[in-house]
Parts: C-alpha cells; sequence; structure tokens
C-alpha cells in the first residue's frame, strides 16, 4: 500500500545545504518530516487525492533561518514596554522619543533602549540631569544598544540604596554591568499573560523574515515558563532553545533538567556566563589599555576572577550542560578559552559538549588556534561589524586585525553559528546574512561567501542548539522547516541580499506565515 505524503513540493530552486544534494527541484513532506528530495517526477509519485501540492514556478527555497542567540521575550517586552531610541542622532532627539512614549505608556517606569552614544552629536552619553526633563516623578532607564550600559533620571536613582548607587557614576546617572542589576530588579514583572503576549509578539517578528527557530537568552530563568506554557496550548510559534543563567542550573540540575533537555518544539541549551562587557560600553575585558580612552588604566571589566570562572564552568560541564560565554575583548576570549579547556580536560570531545564563545569579537591569532583544535563553536553577529564603526580606534592599529574574524574562523575549522543578539541588532535574517556577505568599510577583509554564511546561519546556528540532527537542512529525515524567497540569496551580493524577502513559511511543512504582496509582512 502506498503512504502518501501530506504535502509535494515541485519546480523549485531548493538548496538544501546537504552537501550529497546540494540542490533539487522538489521535495515530500509526511509527518512534519521530509521523506523525498530529488526531481519533479519522482516527488509528484508520492501525492495522493488528499496530498497537498506546491509549484514554486521557479522560486528559491531554503531551510528555514535559525538565530542562535537572541533575547527573544525581552524583544517582546521591549515591544511593549519601551520606547525605540536606536538611530537617535543627539541627546534631544532621544529625550523626543522619551517624551512621546510617557504621553503613551502609563506604566509605573519608562525605558528605552538602542542608543549609541558613539554615534551621536559629541558622542556623548544622555544624563540624569536630561533625562529629568522628561520626568522627574517617573523612574527612567535608557539602556545603551549593547545593553551594557545604562543613564537613569533623578527618580530612579532615588529608589536604590546608597551603596547601589555608589557603583555607579551618581551625578551623571551612568551604571555600567552590574552595577544596572538593582534597577532592574526594581521594574515591575510582566504578568505571566504578558509574557506570553511578548514571547507571541517577538516570535511574530521573527517569522516575518524567514527565522523557524531561535536560541534564546532566559534572562530570568522564569521566562522558559511563558514558552512552556504557549507549548502546552499548541502556540508557541517557532522553535525555541531556551539558555538559562548559570545560576539557575543547581536547581534545574536537581530536577534532572540539562542541555537538550525538553523536545523538537522547546528545550534546555546551553547555561550562559559573562566574561566582560562590550566594547561600546568601554567595558570589554582587553589585554592592554583600550587606544581611545581618557582612562589608560582601564581595560575594561571582568566579570569573574580566572579561578572563578574555570571552576563555575566546570561544574555547569560536570552538570551536563553545555557552555556559552560570552567574550567580547581579547582578554576576556582567552580566560573563557581557559576555562572550556579546563572544564574538557585534556583528552574531551567539545563535539560532544559543543561549548561556545558568544560574540568572540576581539580574538587574537593564538586564541583562534586554540578554538579550532578544540571545536569550540564561535557565535557571531555579523550586524555588529557595521555597528561597531569606531573599533579601530578603540582597539588601535593591532586589534583590530583581530575583530570580528569570521572567514579566518570558518577556514581554521572553527563551527561557526550566526545570529543577531536582537535587541542588540535587528530581527532581520538578511541583514545578518548581508553584513556577513558584504561586511563594512572599515573592515572589508573576512567576508563570507552568500552561501558559507547561509550555511553557517542555518545548519551552522542548528549544530550549536544540538539541533543539526532535527534542522538546519533540508534532508530526508529532518523536519520541513524551510522559507520560500523572492530570489536565490547565495547568487546575490550584500546589497540584494539585504533587500530580498521572505515570501512564505513552513514549520514542520505547515505554512504558518506568507506574504502575498511583494513587501515586508
Amino acid at each position: 500500500m502506498t503512504i502518501f505524503a501530506d504535502l509535494v513540493v515541485t519546480n523549485g530552486n531548493v538548496i538544501t545545504l546537504d552537501h550529497t544534494t546540494p540542490r533539487a527541484s522538489a521535495f515530500a513532506v509526511r509527518d512534519e518530516k521530509i521523506v523525498f528530495i530529488g526531481a519533479d517526477a519522482d516527488a509528484a509519485r508520492l501525492a495522493g487525492p488528499h496530498t497537498k501540492r506546491i509549484d514554486l514556478h521557479g522560486k528559491t527555497v531554503t531551510p528555514g533561518f535559525i538565530d542562535s542567540h537572541i533575547h527573544l521575550l525581552m524583544y517582546g517586552t521591549n515591544l511593549l514596554r519601551q520606547a525605540d531610541l536606536v538611530g537617535v542622532a543627539d541627546v534631544e532627539e532621544l529625550l523626543a522619543r522619551m517624551a512621546q512614549h510617557a504621553d503613551h505608556y502609563d506604566g509605573p517606569w519608562l525605558q528605552g533602549r538602542g542608543f549609541d552614544q558613539d554615534k551621536m552629536t559629541g558622542k556623548i552619553f544622555p544624563t540624569r540631569a536630561d533625562l529629568d526633563k522628561v520626568s522627574t516623578t517617573r523612574p527612567i532607564i535608557v539602556t545603551r544598544i549593547c545593553g551594557h550600559a545604562l543613564v537613569v533620571n533623578s527618580a530612579a536613582l532615588a529608589l536604590v540604596t546608597k551603596q547601589e548607587a555608589a557603583a555607579g557614576d551618581v551625578d551623571t546617572g551612568l551604571f555600567t554591568e552590574t552595577a544596572m542589576t538593582p534597577f532592574y530588579r526594581l521594574i515591575p514583572d510582566l504578568s505571566e499573560a504578558e509574557q506570553e503576549t511578548a514571547a507571541q509578539r517577538a516570535a511574530a517578528e521573527a517569522l516575518k523574515t524567514g527565522i523557524t527557530a531561535v536560541g534564546t537568552l532566559l534572562d530570568v530563568p522564569q521566562q522558559m515558563g511563558a514558552y512552556a506554557r504557549l507549548r502546552r496550548k499548541g502556540k508557541l510559534p517557532l522553535r525555541v532553545v531556551g539558555m538559562p543563567p548559570y545560576a539557575s542550573i543547581d536547581g534545574l540540575h536537581e530536577r534532572g533538567v540539562n542541555t537538550t533537555f525538553g523536545d523538537a518544539w522547546l528545550q534546555f541549551g546551553a547555561a550562559k556566563f559573562f566574561s566582560d562587557g562590550s566594547l561600546g560600553a568601554h567595558t570589554a575585558l582587553m589585554a592592554a589599555p583600550y587606544s581611545d580612552e581618557d582612562r589608560p588604566e582601564n581595560r575594561g571589566v571582568r566579570i569573574y576572577p580566572p579561578d572563578d570562572l574555570k571552576a563555575k564552568v566546570t561544574d555547569a560541564h560536570k552538570k551536563g550542560f553545555q557552555v556559552a560565554i560570552h567574550a567580547i575583548g581579547d582578554q576576556a576570549n582567552t580566560e573563557s578559552l581557559d576555562a572550556i579547556f579546563n572544564a574538557l580536560g585534556p583528552d574531551g570531545d567539545n563535539d560532544f559538549h559543543r561549548h561556545r564563545i558568544e560574540h568572540a569579537s576581539i580574538l587574537n591569532p593564538a586564541d583562534m588556534a586554540r578554538m579550532a583544535a578544540r571545536r569550540i563553536v564561535a557565535v557571531v553577529q555579523p550586524q555588529f561589524v557595521a555597528s561597531d564603526s569606531w573599533t579601530g580606534e578603540r582597539v588601535g592599529a593591532e586589534r583590530v586585525n583581530w575583530a570580528y574574524p569570521f572567514k579566518s574562523m570558518l577556514d581554521a575549522g572553527i563551527p561557526l553559528a550566526l545570529s543577531s543578539d536582537c535587541p542588540v541588532e535587528k530581527l532581520d535574517a538578511f541583514a545578518c546574512l548581508s553584513a556577513a556577505v558584504g561586511r563594512a568599510d572599515w573592515s572589508p577583509q573576512q567576508k563570507l561567501t552568500p552561501y558559507e554564511a547561509l550555511k553557517s546561519y542555518c545548519l551552522g546556528s542548528a549544530y550549536a542548539l544540538h539541533s543539526e540532527k532535527r534542522i538546519g537542512s533540508l534532508e530526508v529525515g529532518k523536519l520541513a522547516d524551510f522559507v520560500v524567497l523572492s530570489g536565490d540569496i547565495t547568487r546575490m551580493d550584500a546589497e540584494h541580499i539585504r533587500k530580498s524577502l521572505v515570501e512564505r513559511v513552513f514549520i514542520g511543512g505547515i505554512e504558518v506565515a506568507s506574504s502575498k504582496r511583494n513587501e515586508r509582512f
């Protein structure tokens, strides 16, 4: 008896990312999985009376995009609660956006995120006095685009203790890294219903750009509950791998939870660590002082002493967790690799654990060789290259050659995954791919080919999330997560990739988003 397919797709330009069958014209889906990929005539034989058929008329299909490092619920919360400060030209425009937000939002705290003082007139942060012009009674927080620095107004400052205030600059209202925590703790949590709404709002934006799976940081462990509730209700819009903070892994381990616990829709991923801050806030940990800093002694912020980081990473490793360590500066990368090597031991196989370095922004050649030797995964953000146009001035002539070395990583054999780090950068698959292919004027080297970028974004990200046996390529036995595009992005330059469109999105062979018009939907 012939068992027919649920879906047969024909007459397409199917980019599989499978080296055994790189391109095909057709495929068939049954029970959410691909059961055939190849020629039109062969696929058509699997179509029965109830099979859905799609004629692509030559359109390009790729695997669904996978963003391996994102703050999905944070982004959704921003959409619900915060003013968008991305691209403000000066302090006056920032204040105008915050004032407009204050007029339309009646919550107890006013928040804004996304400014970059290095791209504002005068290259200066807003100050406490500036924010007091918006309100002296409602507490205000505005966060730099990197998330590693914020400025508060007087009303917010009055709510923390003197000791907490002393951790930052009381006069200007500027706080960085762990000194920011007391303010965030004061902001009322979202209700469970609001969390679910925020997750759905953010996921809907991801689907618009063809992202069908994400590795999302759990800024607090409770965020996994929002995804789990949506999963139980059958309302989780895309596949989610939640990455808990290190502080929560003892409790998870006691309950039998570690990396890969879950199912194809929702599972636990890596335990997240921070080893330093950001280049934009001058808090990334550098081996030598910054080149543009008024304080020559400043080499950034070390979150954990090296021995403490080693102990914590080894603890997570032994409890069955992959680790994902945020490391921006060259010294932070060195110390993070030291910690991972210590956990693996002399003969440990990282192909099993998939320990990751998040960002690896300034990576010296010796550490690149170390990453390659043990196949430490690099999860990188191509849009940072364009945003951090001041990197050369900040790190100096020698270290700028070590900045965002994507091509060298790939050539060395380092498993490479692409991501947005949204809301730090735009949640836009084509912006991510375009930035990897085109780089930026200040950093023209290290370009990936369009195919390399696509493979790193799909299959590389799936590998980083322990999901490459299910998603990331279009192969028999894998889940039928795919997107229909306006053109073949593997044959485009960066500018045309950036302008590309997603026309249809499928998860498990089911269409979950589409655009009938030639515009973003």
